[in-house]
């Protein structure tokens, strides 16, 4: 996969921003079993001992390379973009983005957590519903704009980029056999970024 456009680092600082976060967090959690443990989203210790610092810094750690690979990709390949959208329709538009991401991420924790409160062996890490968040709300916004070219299928456009995305984490769900991919996060971070998208072109 490619980007659609040429990258501009400077109309994309949030999102470079959070990509540098997300990889050197997760590098971290990946060597330190202690601090993976501590970080993940596990609802029951969250409602117990009101960690509810878990909701946020579960979204910066990864299962495994893979895992933040994909969703690095992703943000930066559709991410990037939506913020140089948003910056040009808009002068607060880099707030903007951290607000969708944000929402997404909460949205994606927050009602995952409220489910699965009582199960002592639910447990979940990953961004990959805040990425989906982002995508849902570049679709929504620019439906017909190209997100990446794919070989053989050449331009993906917003519409399209996320099923294929979600494609691409229910493979490596399947191969990995990872239960802290959680998809229930994905559907509820893609309802937050939708949301986000309605209020913005309100």
């Amino acid at each position: 996969m490619t980007r659609s456009n040429n990258f501009n680092p400077q109309e994309s600082p949030v999102c470079l921003l959070l990509i540098a976060t997300m990889t050197a967090c997760s590098l971290l959690a990946l060597k330190n079993q202690r601090l993976f443990f501590a970080a993940i989203l596990h609802p029951v210790t969250v409602n117990r001992k009101k960690e509810y610092y878990r909701l946020f810094s579960s979204d910066l750690i990864h299962n495994d390379v893979v895992h933040l690979f994909v969703n690095v990709f992703a943000l930066f390949a559709v991410g990037s973009q939506l913020e140089e959208y948003l910056r040009s329709v808009n002068t607060m538009g880099s707030f903007w983005f951290a607000v969708i991401y944000l929402c997404s991420c909460v949205c994606g924790t927050f009602f995952t957590f409220l489910r699965h409160r009582n199960d002592i062996e639910f447990s979940s890490a990953g961004a990959s519903g805040s990425v989906l968040g982002c995508m849902m709300s570049f679709m929504i916004l620019q439906p017909y704009h190209i997100a990446f070219y794919m070989p053989l299928i050449g331009g993906v456009i917003n519409m399209y980029a996320a099923l294929i995305y979600i494609v691409f984490l229910i493979l490596y769900q399947i191969k990995a056999a990872n239960p802290l991919v959680n998809n229930e996060v994905h559907f509820y971070g893609a309802l937050g970024g939708m949301v986000c998208a309605l209020v913005f072109k309100a």
